[in-house]
């Protein structure tokens, strides 16, 4: 026969303490986490500091440009990051593209998805020459505290403060004519020339995450319709590290979505708890003062920067750059006439002196797999660009910050405010060049000295021949 078993007295206080501790955290801890919530946030509206407890500014400003991705009925797609501020939809023919007429604190988008303040009319004005700036994240300048920051405005503005300067002082620029005398002549020949008269629109195309073919589709399906007088298109990095099987850059996992709907959905109920769980005053001070949040919290897809992107099989990236360089070829053939500028953009592997401490810190993040495979990839490139038979003048800034002293770059591509102050100043020179405009013979000019050259001829830059350019969207 069995004996029953027994349970000593303190077997048992143990058991029920243990089980009792159990019960307090369980129903305590969300009981003290609800009344301290409770208590924050009634102590930040009673004192009117709502706004200490909001994110530094560096990573509002990342937030603001970090991608939200929308349907065409505007919604978001469940399971995709919605923590960003700039809004993009799919494309059929542009891969993805801004919403029209959206606007933060940082950063405006008119009614035709430009970054501008205002519409931009089909009929240009009178007297207006229209330069559009095509690229990525880079030309759109990114992490610019206002649209007046960015390199459009920039270069804008020094186009037309040159023609007020040429109109003020004549004098200090060649003249329209060229004069009689030999020594005036010579005088002449020492002082800058003039460009072309007009109240100058650089109109900012851009869109962040662009490589040359989402480019391409953009100057043929929309930036054409506006009859640009220059085309500045400042890119590369992004071809560079996208597979050369894409002919475009697309963003959101939609197909994925489709294929595991499930899985989606448990991403989306994650997302959903997270975006939650952020609202809390408890996690926002926790976040603001003992572990601030940095600008990866908010990167969009087109954001994220390993060595991995940048392919170590030296036969696939020849294939981007080979890529790159058609690309580039189909938007001049696009052209057709219209002067344009190539522009390689910065990369901070571009610099490697005089690098500041959190330049150091950028690169080491990123590993010396990443550094070894830009310098080759930008060097192809620049080697391809340069052999190119493209009509088009071709300029890098690769290494446009190789010996600056101040911190330039901010991750691998985008800059500083004083950075972009100087790549708008090369911009602007570059784009200058594609205006000038040489004095005219005087109806006297033909008795000068034959010792004198011959005064070229005015360069003006022509309007688009619709005709030509209808022609080139068919290409060969």
């Amino acid at each position: 026969m069995r004996r029953p078993r027994y349970t000593t007295s303190w077997q048992s206080k143990r058991k029920s303490w243990l089980r009792n501790t159990l019960l307090l955290i369980l129903i305590g801890l969300p009981l003290i986490l609800i009344l301290a919530e409770l208590i924050a946030r009634g102590a930040v509206l009673a004192t009117g500091s709502n706004n200490q407890l909001a994110p530094n500014k560096t990573v509002a400003i990342a937030q603001s440009y970090a991608f939200k991705l929308q349907d065409s009925n505007g919604n978001n797609y469940p399971g995709l990051p919605d923590a960003g501020q700039l809004q993009v939809k799919r494309s059929p023919l542009l891969g993805y593209e801004l919403l029209p007429s959206q606007s933060s604190e940082y950063w405006q988008i008119n009614d035709q998805g430009f970054r501008q303040d205002s519409s931009v009319p089909v009929v240009k004005p009178p007297n207006e020459i229209r330069v559009f700036l095509v690229g990525g994240s880079t030309a759109f300048t990114n992490m610019a505290e206002k649209n007046q920051n960015a390199l459009a405005f920039k270069v804008e503005k020094l186009l037309n403060e040159r023609v007020r300067a040429q109109n003020s002082s004549p004098e200090k620029f060649k003249p329209k004519e060229i004069p009689y005398f030999a020594d005036q002549i010579e005088a002449m020949r020492a002082l800058p020339p003039r460009i072309r008269d007009g109240s100058y629109r650089v109109i900012a195309a851009a869109a962040p995450g662009y490589s040359s073919g989402n480019e391409l589709a953009l100057l043929a399906h929309k930036v054409m319709t506006y009859s640009p007088n220059a085309l500045l298109i400042l890119d590369g990095y992004e071809d560079l590290r996208s597979p050369s099987n894409q002919t475009a850059r697309e963003i959101g996992n939609v197909e994925q979505m489709l294929r595991d709907p499930l899985a989606q959905y448990r991403q989306h109920l994650t997302q959903q708890f997270n975006n939650w769980l952020n609202s809390l005053y408890l996690v926002k001070a926790w976040q603001k003062w003992v572990i601030p949040a940095d600008i990866s919290t908010f990167s969009s897809e087109y954001q994220v920067f390993n060595a991995e992107q940048l392919s170590k099989d030296p036969k696939e990236t020849q294939k981007r750059v080979d890529r790159y360089l058609y690309n580039t070829q189909q938007m001049m053939r696009l052209t057709n006439n219209i002067p344009a500028l190539i522009l390689l953009q910065p990369e901070i592997t571009g610099k490697q002196k005089s690098l500041t401490k959190e330049e150091e810190g950028i690169l080491k993040s990123l590993g010396k797999e990443y550094s070894d495979r830009a310098t080759n990839a930008y060097m192809l490139t620049e080697q391809a660009l340069s052999n190119s038979p493209i009509k088009a003048k071709f300029v890098s800034f690769y290494q446009l910050f190789q010996n600056t002293n101040q911190q330039a770059f901010i991750d691998p591509i985008h800059l500083t405010e004083a950075a972009n102050d100087v790549l708008a100043q090369k911009l602007y020179e570059s784009t200058e060049q594609l205006f000038l405009v040489q004095p005219a013979p005087n109806a006297l000019s033909g008795d000068v000295d034959a010792k004198t050259s011959t005064p070229p001829q005015p360069v003006v830059t022509p309007e688009p021949n619709q005709s030509s350019v209808l022609r080139s969207l068919i290409i060969p």
